[in-house]
């Protein structure tokens, strides 16, 4: 795991950036604390910071391929770095190291972009061949680890954050206005803007090639679909999910640090802790974080029951109000953009307990976007069992109320509001659209300007754009495709800043290749067999999860008890940050509005951290 960085001459000539690669490596320190080094080429110059987690002494980057002269800089995990490794040295390929990079280096030196389809794992590199005067930048297919792009004159550069392009770019950083509706309309963005203007990701799994006079981009990597000739049974489609899983877990296992995972109690998290308790000597560290505010805000029982259940060593860490506070600044300051909700604090405060005692974690992260684990989904999918009821065919009502009354518990405001206006049964893609936008009310609490902008923005069209159409499969399929495309990424991005803050590198099996194809590969029929919330990953984890997981159908999703800390102890917290004299200058938010919000026992917790999550991006930046 590292932080990547470079400067490349678009017309290949030029002095080398030397500097300008350390002041952005310099940037991304707390990514790579343990070497960094930069490597100056003719028309390129190339950085990396490394946290050394494979073969620490001797896999520094940037590493070069002495017969051809080529170059890599890579952040990520190549899970299947040793069955590459055994095919390259039966081609008679003699390996130097014992780590991933030179795997992945040698690959693209045989092969070029074609190795991309060998990879399984979370990955952003740029490769530099200067026999055929190219350079390849890529990220994995869903978009684990991260890559950013800015233009400057007549040199790209790139950059695993954003904070390492703004060392190297002229000026202050300006705030990208269409990024921003997007932001305040959904929450998570749909497109690979960013907050900043002239600032973009390279999307997941997507392919550059840079080279003098050239600059083509690519997807090198396109989710399947069923397999037509794939079994259909549930009880084979699960079995031969669990084998997957089995073996992407055991592929993250390979590390030459200590390792543990993140443990919430949930299907996802035990899953993977599960399996990896089976495959590490002695108890598994596991991490928790929980909130002292009531049940509907702690998972700790959960997490201990599965703890209990797979022998693993639980170690807790608790947050509160003022603890949250004080981090807020620092986390959004790592997090680069504002993100949808205040989830990212759990996150950034376990990552801390885990970092006191090991350098690699497993997470289930993922597993919601691919199996279909949200309740929005569920929510949709009732609303067109209910439209066919009414027209006299109540069968798949019938089917899915038994799944589906447990998971929708306590989502009952949702419900409401989806089914609400003058439409009753309004068109599948509405109800989806109104659960996705999140820009609803939050113009009145803007002033005037932003507040028109953002009446004038059309965020049912971009959801448009990015919504798959009816000839993509089936509603869930679709819905679930969406999340992929936005959330996601979202969702990526917070387990990478806030895992890389604190020196140690997350991992995500439940997205290695074999499990994200095989999950997409399985006919509907198989994949949505059971009804209920990721019915195929449960089926498939069965076998190994504590009992106490295995009769969970409840969904908590590690809640934060944000609106009632906002109506009591930080309420002055919020008030001040929105309406201190710095927030007035900056003329965003309604003084008023701001004081209606704080003072209504129902605070909108998700406008509110809207808010004051893009208050502390502008100060921050």
């Amino acid at each position: 795991m590292c932080g990547i960085a470079g400067v490349i001459r678009l017309d290949g000539e030029g002095p080398p950036e030397t500097e300008k690669v350390r002041a952005m490596l310099a940037a991304m320190a707390h990514r790579g604390p343990d070497d960094r080094k930069v490597a100056s080429l003719p028309g390129i110059t190339l950085g990396n910071c490394r946290l050394a987690v494979l073969d620490p002494a001797r896999s520094a980057q940037p590493m070069g391929h002495r017969e051809t002269g080529c170059h890599l800089t890579f952040n990520g995990f190549l899970a299947n770095f040793l069955e590459l490794r055994a095919g390259l040295e039966a081609e008679g390929e003699v390996f130097a190291t014992g780590g991933d990079t030179e795997v992945l280096l040698r690959l693209l030196v045989r092969r070029g972009p074609a190795a991309l389809d060998a990879l399984d794992g979370m990955f952003a590199f740029a490769f530099h061949d200067p026999r055929r005067r190219r350079t390849l930048l890529a990220r994995d297919p869903c978009g684990v680890k991260p890559l950013y792009l800015a233009s400057d004159g007549p040199r790209l550069l790139f950059a695993s954050e954003v904070k390492g392009l703004l060392a190297a770019l002229p000026g202050r950083p300006a705030a990208d206005r269409e990024a921003l509706l997007e932001y305040l309309s959904f929450q998570v963005p749909l497109s690979d803007r960013t907050l900043f203007r002239g600032i973009r990701r390279l999307g997941p799994g997507r392919l550059l090639e840079v080279g003098p006079g050239r600059r083509a981009e690519r997807t090198w990597w396109e989710p399947p679909g069923p397999d037509p000739g794939a079994e259909e049974d549930p009880a084979a489609a699960a079995e031969a999910l669990r084998e997957e899983l089995r073996v992407s877990v055991d592929r993250c296992l390979r590390a030459d640090a200590p390792l543990g995972a993140f443990l919430s109690g949930g299907l996802d998290s035990t899953a993977v802790a599960a399996l990896a308790a089976r495959g590490v000597a002695g108890p598994l560290p596991a991490f928790h974080g929980a909130y002292d505010e009531g049940p509907a805000f702690d998972e700790r029982p959960h997490a201990r029951a599965a703890a209990a259940g797979i022998g693993a060593d639980l170690r807790e860490v608790v947050i509160g109000p003022g603890e949250a506070a004080e981090a807020l600044p620092a986390l959004v300051r790592a997090l680069e953009e504002p993100m949808g909700g205040p989830g990212a604090l759990g996150s950034w405060f376990t990552a801390r307990e885990a970092a006191r005692s090991v350098k690699v974690v497993l997470g289930g992260q993922g597993a919601d976007e691919v199996f279909s684990g949200y309740a929005r989904h569920l929510v949709v999918e009732f609303g067109e069992a209910l439209a066919a009821a009414v027209r006299g065919d109540a069968a798949a009502l019938l089917r899915m109320l038994p799944g589906a009354a447990e998971p929708l518990r306590g989502y009952e405001p949702l419900l409401a509001a989806s089914f609400s206006g003058g439409d009753l049964l309004p068109p599948a893609e509405e109800v989806f659209f109104r659960m996705v936008h999140r820009g609803g009310g939050l113009g009145e609490a803007l002033r005037d300007d932003l507040a028109r902008e953002l009446a004038l923005f059309r965020p049912r069209e971009r959801f448009e754009e990015v919504f798959p159409g009816r000839g993509e499969g089936d509603l869930r399929t679709r819905m679930a495709a969406f999340e992929r495309r936005t959330l996601l990424p979202a969702l990526l991005h917070v387990e990478d800043r806030t895992s890389m803050a604190r020196g140690i590198e997350a991992r995500v099996p439940l997205l290695g290749r074999g499990v994200l194809e095989r999950a997409l590969r399985t006919p509907p029929a198989a994949r949505w067999a059971g009804g209920g919330l990721k019915p195929l990953l449960r089926a498939a984890a069965a076998p190994f999860l504590p009992a106490a997981t295995l009769a969970r159908r409840d969904k908590m999703g590690f809640p934060v008890p944000l609106a009632r800390w906002a109506r009591g102890p930080l309420r002055g917290f919020f008030r001040d940050l929105l309406l201190d004299g710095e927030a007035a200058r900056r003329g965003i938010v309604r003084p008023e509005a701001v004081d209606r919000m704080l003072a209504d026992e129902g605070v909108a917790a998700r406008r509110l951290w809207a808010l004051a999550s893009l208050e502390l991006w502008f100060r921050a930046f």
